[in-house]
């Protein structure tokens, strides 16, 4: 597999950090500019709202003031032809009128006077008494002005005559007192084209898509598209939003909301005129942050352009700055490769690197001592292991070979050499035969066992009682033992014509007895010490007839204390259990069978766990 530089991981993983810092700090800064834009353009909007309200106010201001004035002079004069001829001059010189009545209320229906200038700028005068319709701009105005009972503005409507055009009127009723009653003594009104108004509405646009209307009853100037108007009524009743907005349009008051139409976020500030009208700014915030959109798209680009170029720049720095890690790399391979002179890379700088090398340095010169101290321990541990090698075939050739048809033995060290040890002699129909066990395991203990046994060579020509033998033997070891050692001992004696066995036991494991005709036993002895500790210990004997056929099994703790890997031993009972079987007792079997059955039974009960203790097995049939 082709390994990845570290290089350009490492440039990979800067850029990866950096680009997340961007794309996060790209996010603060797109909703802050936005939400900074945002109240900007609605701040800067509120300002053209109230500027246009002030362009407004004027000319109706105007208007009123003119009206007030005529009102006041016609007030005066109960001569309808001077109230006419009043009502022309007003026309005639004010240039923001374009139409004016006077209005005398009768039983027949209002009495009017009315004048108005066409569009090539004549003034025309007709008087009509009565015979008004009841929705007649005439009729609604004294109803109004019944109604109210104050100077109101008119909604809109199509102008009287020949002229085609939307105009408002300013009604000034007038009242007389008679009696305890205010009397309507007549009405004066004032027309105001509002093609002005609309073409002001028209051309304020902060937005291409902003819409400016002046609201008046469920009139909307700045619209002239009958279609546009009727979406809108349509989505006022169906939106919520626009409800809660007509609602404080209706309120006559400054404010400012923000409403949802479909998917498109847009806001709208209004405020009212004197005479109750609304001025509203509709724009949509698609287009408010059209500008910002613009600039985040720029600093992405850029940010992109930047990050290419801090990742080629990091990268070239950063292998600038690793190239003595690959080199080090490189010698580290040579050094594994067994290479320990290898030349390292001349860092200069006083950092990582630096201390690096020389750690490197003192590896070269720590293995190559180790190298030569390691060849020289391992020339020393093959002569030990060679020296050894020759101990164990001296131990093993120390122990007799040659056994007779009803004696079989095995000794397995669990070292080299072991301390474990065995022995028989045949006499005059006299069978000597001993199993020992020297405390603790390798070359001392084989030294032990070495003059243990042949102690008990010389003692087995003595033809004197067994425990004197044992004594011998323990008096020979204890003069030799100065690292304070000891070896457990059986030592028997038995007559191979009638089965008499005597035996002293010195502290060893007991011996299985397997009779032909009977469960197998362990044969019972006196508490003696084991040999090597005190020289003259007095040793007691014991003897038992066995029968022809008995079978009897000698062995060293290396077998009852045999142990798995989970620690559980193998045991006495495990031990006494095999001794029980049928092939134990099976006498067409030879001993050697015998040995090889019981150590095999012990190695399957410890599985792969090191042995841990020597092992000795001796087999003997009467």
């Amino acid at each position: 597999m082709k390994s990845k530089s570290f290089s350009k991981r490492l440039s990979r993983r800067v850029i990866i950090i950096v680009a997340l810092i961007f794309i996060v700090g790209l996010i603060v800064v797109g909703i802050t500019s936005n939400n900074l834009i945002a109240k900007e353009s609605e701040r800067s909007t509120q300002a053209i709202l109230h500027s246009t309200i002030s362009s407004f106010e004027l000319p109706l201001n105007e208007v009123e003031i003119s009206t007030r004035t005529v009102a006041a002079l016609i007030e005066t004069t109960e001569d309808a032809d001077m109230a006419a001829a009043i009502i022309h001059g007003m026309v005639q010189e004010d240039t923001l009128i374009c139409g004016g009545s006077v209005m005398i209320p009768s039983a027949q229906g209002p009495s009017v006077a009315y004048s108005y200038t066409d569009s090539i700028g004549e003034t025309h005068d007709f008087r009509q008494t009565g015979g008004w319709a009841d929705d007649s701009w005439a009729t609604r105005a004294m109803n109004a002005a019944y109604k109210y009972k104050r100077p109101f503005w008119a909604p809109p409507y199509m102008a009287e005559g020949d002229r085609t055009m939307m105009v408002t009127a300013y009604c000034y009723p007038i009242f007389q007192v008679k009696g305890d009653d205010s009397v309507l003594a007549g009405i004066v009104t004032s027309e105001l084209p509002i093609d002005w108004m609309e073409r002001r509405c028209e051309e304020l646009k902060p937005y291409p898509s902003s819409l400016t209307t002046v609201t008046c009853s469920d009139k909307i100037i700045g619209i002239t598209d009958t279609v546009l108007i009727a979406q809108i009524k349509k989505a006022m009743s169906q939106n919520k939003d626009l409800q809660e907005l007509q609602q404080d349009l209706k309120k006559g008051k400054d404010s400012l909301r923000r409403f949802w139409t479909g998917s498109k976020l847009s806001f709208v500030v209004f405020g009212p005129l004197h005479n109750g009208w609304m001025v509203s700014i509709t724009c949509p915030y698609k287009e408010v942050l059209a500008v910002t959109s613009k600039m985040h798209i720029n600093l992405i680009l850029i940010g992109i352009v930047g990050l290419l170029m801090l990742y080629f720049i990091s990268r070239q720095t950063i292998r600038n700055m690793t190239k003595p890690i690959t080199q080090l790399s490189d010698a580290a391979l040579h050094i594994a490769q067994g290479d320990f002179k290898t030349t390292l890379p001349e860092i200069k700088s006083q950092d990582e690197m630096k201390h690096l090398r020389d750690s490197f340095i003192y590896m070269q010169n720590s293995i190559t001592d180790y190298i030569n101290e390691l060849k020289t321990t391992t020339a020393a541990n093959e002569r030990m292991e060679s020296e050894l090698n020759v101990a164990r075939n001296i131990q093993m050739g120390m122990l007799c070979r040659d056994y007779p048809d009803n004696l079989h033995a095995l000794l397995i060290p669990a070292k080299e050499v072991g301390g474990d040890l065995y022995d028989f002699v045949v006499r005059n129909r006299t069978l000597y035969f001993a199993v020992g066990d020297v405390s603790g395991k390798g070359v001392p203990a084989s030294l032990m066992m070495a003059i243990t046994r042949a102690a008990l060579r010389f003692v087995a020509n003595l033809d004197q009682p067994i425990n004197s033998l044992v004594s011998r033997i323990n008096n020979s070891v204890t003069d030799s033992n100065s690292n304070n050692m000891f070896v457990t001992l059986f030592v028997g004696r038995i007559n191979l014509d009638n089965g008499h066995l005597d035996y002293c036991n010195a502290g060893h494991n007991p011996i299985i007895i397997i009779p032909p005709d009977g469960e197998a036993y362990y044969l019972k002895a006196k508490a003696n010490l084991a040999i090597g500790i005190f020289e003259d210990f007095p040793y007691e004997a014991e003897s038992i007839d066995l029968a022809h056929g008995t079978r009897i099994i000698a062995y060293t703790d290396g077998i009852n204390e045999a142990e798995r890997a989970d620690k559980t031993l193998f045991g006495n009972d495990r031990l006494l259990a095999w001794a029980a079987t049928p092939k134990a007792r099976d006498l067409s079997l030879s001993e050697k069978d015998i040995v090889e059955d019981l150590y095999g039974t012990v190695k399957e009960f410890v599985g792969d766990n090191p042995q841990n203790d020597d092992i000795t097995i001796l087999s003997l049939t009467t």
